[in-house]
């Protein structure tokens, strides 16, 4: 059995799995997650009526209830009012959670940008000053990796295979399950102190360099077939 994280081949173990349970992450391209491209930044915030000192949080996902996009929604109420939101990705959930930035008073700081091609994708972590996703369950969260291959510093949940590449103040900072305070208290945590957003980003680009490159993976994937 191959499974992406280890949070995936302990439930196998557990369900019963008596051969060997192999983990091999899914992989970034790390030629394609370049340095930032900060003409894309300043376009992006034109395009939204961002202030050009506004700060984006980005978060890429179905919008299902297990992603906690909601929780985050609600996070944004406690982040300044200089602080955007885009949400990227469809799903079940759209409408209220378009209602729910609606009630809340956010209409004009919380964006959906709806499915994007990765090339798009790409050009809005560029652009971004945090990834978010306060997931409630996650298998890996592929997306995780992509944006600190992109440099860009992630929070996220203790939760599934998080645990794998997210280590909490040295590769991105974890937030509470279900709690906005804390969701918005780690967000500005990287916001707000330079020294602690430089030291996320050079580890977690490090990190995904050295484990999640694709090259790497077809290394690991290759071993499994050649011994079996």
């Amino acid at each position: 059995i191959q499974a992406i994280s280890n949070y995936l081949a302990d439930w196998a173990r557990d369900l019963g799995a008596k051969c060997p349970v192999e983990v091999v992450a899914n992989g970034v391209d790390l030629e394609k997650f370049g340095d930032k491209r900060y003409e894309i930044r300043d376009n992006i915030k034109q395009n939204f009526g961002i202030d050009k000192d506004g700060k984006i949080v980005i978060t890429v996902s179905r919008l299902v209830k297990k992603n906690g996009v909601a929780d985050l929604i609600k996070a944004t109420e406690f982040l300044g009012e200089n602080t955007h939101l885009l949400i990227v990705g469809e799903g079940a959930l759209k409408r209220k959670l378009v209602l729910l930035a609606n009630r809340l008073g956010l209409v004009d700081r919380v964006h959906f940008l709806g499915h994007l091609t990765h090339e798009e994708l790409l050009q809005y972590l560029h652009a971004s000053d945090v990834f978010c996703r306060p997931s409630l369950s996650e298998g890996l969260g592929n997306v995780f990796l992509e944006a600190m291959a992109a440099s860009v510093p992630i929070v996220g949940t203790n939760v599934g295979g998080i645990p794998d590449f997210l280590i909490d103040g040295e590769t991105g900072l974890f937030c509470k399950v279900g709690d906005p305070k804390d969701i918005s208290e780690n967000i500005k945590k990287i916001l707000e102190n330079i020294n602690l957003r430089e030291k996320l980003i050079v580890n977690g680009k490090r990190l995904v360099e050295e484990k999640y490159s694709w090259d790497l993976i077809a290394q690991k994937m290759r071993n499994i077939f050649e011994n079996l």
